[in-house]
């Protein structure tokens, strides 16, 4: 009888160590992966900002929803973020656009999501280059009809607003 106590205290110590110390696994990775459905929107910013790269007003106003809102110091929406965009592509040249450091949000619904990134504009007027402009900016998007769209372009601070396009 006290062989098999001792038999069943020591399988039930061995087994306790298995469940502590699990199977040894393949450790912690930091390597961050997205989910389909943040790899999807990610996915759309970039295309919005090539879309700007290659300074196709009609091409990159496709990523906007007619109901934007564009907080800025005059006014705000998708005619004010059109008409920059516009005067932006007339009157400078890309040079080089990107939104970087993305941070992607989608909602258990999977029809509205946020991104902040760090927007970097290099451009220049008359072959001068001006001075970047870098900005934190937070976008919201809707998904409608299987398409995602913006619904708002602002930037990361108190008013919200952001400095892109610049006035030129």
């Amino acid at each position: 009888m006290k062989t098999l106590k001792k038999i069943f205290s020591l399988i039930t110590i061995f087994g306790l160590l298995l469940v502590f110390a699990g199977c040894g696994g393949g450790g912690g990775s930091s390597d961050y992966t997205l989910s389909p459905e943040q790899l999807e929107v990610a996915t759309f910013v970039d295309a919005f900002a090539a879309a700007i790269r290659r300074e196709n007003l009609d091409e990159t106003m496709q990523y906007v929803y007619s109901d934007l809102k564009y907080p800025n110091l005059t006014t705000s929406g998708y005619a004010q973020l059109k008409s920059r965009l516009e005067t932006l592509f007339n009157k400078a040249v890309v040079d080089e656009f990107t939104i970087t450091n993305m941070g992607v949000d989608v909602a258990a619904s999977e029809d509205i999501a946020t991104v902040r990134g760090l927007l970097t504009l290099k451009y220049s007027v008359d072959g001068s280059s001006k001075a970047p402009l870098s900005e934190e900016i937070e976008l919201y998007l809707e998904k409608e009809n299987s398409r995602w769209g913006i619904i708002q372009f602002a930037g990361r601070n108190t008013l919200m607003t952001t400095t892109f396009p610049p006035a030129l």
